[in-house]
């Protein structure tokens, strides 16, 4: 079964998840430069180089692809070591979703 996979990096992981692609054999997918725009999380945490204020906005991407459902896995697997690997205030967000249909 298919899986729709949705994934958010960092402008500064782009070449990472790009060698995470490789190294899964993930041949076609798409992608978009996105900027995010956050105020305050809760008031207490310093996300002041999370995402920016709307003068300087946070700029990630946003990568989406459909894959088998063991691939998709084996994708989210990968992300999360190299989230556990490096220590950043924005980790690589991966999201798996089916794929109720396509034509």
């Amino acid at each position: 079964m298919l899986k729709f996979v949705v994934i958010q990096s960092a402008e500064a992981y782009h070449h990472e998840l790009q060698q995470i692609f490789e190294e899964i054999h993930i041949k076609s997918y798409s992608e978009m430069p996105v900027e995010g725009f956050m105020e305050s999380a809760d008031g207490n945490a310093d996300i002041s180089n999370w995402f920016g204020s709307s003068k300087n906005p946070y700029r990630y991407f946003m990568s989406f692809t459909t894959l088998s459902e063991e691939k998709a896995n084996k994708l989210l697997d990968r992300i999360e070591a190299f989230n556990k690997e490096t220590e950043g205030i924005s980790p690589i967000s991966a999201y798996i979703a089916p794929l109720e249909r396509s034509v």
